[in-house]
């Protein structure tokens, strides 16, 4: 078995067994963070690792001689019309093919999900700019006229947060845990994180990784953002807000209070704890799974050869 083709199999394995072995962890490790980064470090890693098998393959000569400072080789040797084409050569070359369609359509994909974004950016800066804008503090909360209480923010460079008028009949606690939930979301960028993952499944819908990295980051971000408020306010006014909020609509670009897996984010904050940040949790999964394809490609690589 060749490295290239040990790299292909490496990025397969991890692309139809890494959702279970990351909900596995799921069910183990508290830290939102760590979690986040194991699905992030997956799905770099997966698709880096397939970049680098299609290079292999398309390079001339073995694998063996293959070297990153032999691109430009690379392009002369493929510009030569007498020559036949290999075999790794043609599966380079639909991967190469692949990768350029997949990337295409994620570029599209992220590209109207951000235009989307934008007008509903505008058109709640407007109402904003119509209510009065932000408060000298710089925080801007745009309230609507809407009975049933509703809480998500709009993410971009001037991410707001918006509020239904309902919710100002909350309790103080209430309406503070959700601001800080919202804030949250804001300060450390989900919206782009969900972006993202959301615009890789529509590009790469096939691949249990991709396909199931949305949902799972939508919920980690929540648990994120549950953290930020619960140190804020404490774990009671998250729980209730979590209560009343739930089932609330909200723009498909938005984050909302209550808009993934109430069920599952109850359940973790009935058993929180103050301090939950495990940095050795955070590395261990980062690099297990930036590490994951090669290992597993080289360990096939070796079963195979015995």
């Amino acid at each position: 078995m060749s490295l290239a083709l040990a790299l292909v199999t490496g990025a397969a394995a991890v692309a139809w067994w890494g959702p279970a072995a990351l909900r596995w962890c799921f069910r183990h490790v508290a830290d939102p963070v760590a979690m986040l980064l194991g699905w992030l470090g997956l799905l770099v890693a997966m698709i880096a690792t397939f970049l680098l098998a299609t290079v292999m393959l398309l390079a001339p000569g073995s694998t063996r001689q293959w070297a990153l400072h032999d691109l430009a080789r690379v392009c002369w040797h493929w510009a030569q019309p007498s020559r036949p084409a290999a075999v790794d050569e043609v599966v380079g070359a639909v991967g190469a093919l692949l990768l350029l369609t997949v990337l295409a359509r994620f570029t599209m994909t992220c590209t109207q999900r951000a235009y989307r974004a934008h007008r509903a950016r505008r058109a709640h800066a407007d109402l904003l700019t119509l209510a009065g804008g932000p408060p000298a503090s710089g925080e801007a909360v745009l309230w609507i006229p809407h009975p049933t209480p509703m809480a998500y923010s709009i993410g971009g460079s001037r991410g707001l947060t918006v509020l239904a008028s309902a919710a100002g009949d909350l309790p103080a606690e209430q309406l503070a845990a959700v601001l800080s939930h919202e804030r949250a979301h804001l300060r450390e960028r989900h919206h782009l994180l969900v972006g993202a993952v959301e615009g890789l499944a529509a590009a790469v819908p096939w691949l249990p990784l991709t396909r199931q990295a949305p949902s799972a980051v939508r919920l980690l971000v929540e648990l994120r953002a549950d953290a930020a408020a619960v140190r804020e306010c404490g774990p009671s006014a998250v729980r209730d807000a979590l209560l009343t909020f739930a089932g609330a609509p909200h723009p498909p670009s938005a984050l909302s209070m209550a808009g993934a897996e109430v069920a599952i984010r109850l359940q973790r904050l009935q058993g929180y704890r103050p301090d939950r940040r495990n940095v050795l949790a955070r590395a261990a999964l980062a690099s297990a799974t930036l590490a994951a394809p090669l290992v597993v490609g080289v360990a096939a690589g070796i079963l195979f050869c015995l």
